[in-house]
């Protein structure tokens, strides 16, 4: 059974966030044409190149969930505390 890339990640606190995978042209629009995967925190959305292998797909999204996941902290554990 292979794992699937999800849509959606839950955090606590309703924190969804959603993942996408985009084409090169996606990547190019974004201004991030090289780089394999990207967070942006406005729209809570997790970008990863769908061209890439299931393999390195999941170590991407790893990879880029850490830093949602430290946006998330920062806003709802640390009370926007770690501001400054």
């Amino acid at each position: 059974m292979a794992l699937r890339i999800p849509k959606y990640v839950y955090l606590p606190f309703g924190y969804r966030i959603t993942i996408v995978l985009l084409k090169a042209v996606g990547f190019k629009m974004h201004g991030t044409e090289d780089c394999d995967g990207f967070w942006n925190c406005d729209n809570k959305t997790i970008y990863i190149r769908r061209s890439l292998p299931v393999t390195r797909r999941r170590y991407i999204l790893a990879h880029v969930l850490v830093h949602a996941c430290l946006d998330w902290q920062h806003k709802y554990m640390d009370q926007g505390a770690a501001k400054n």
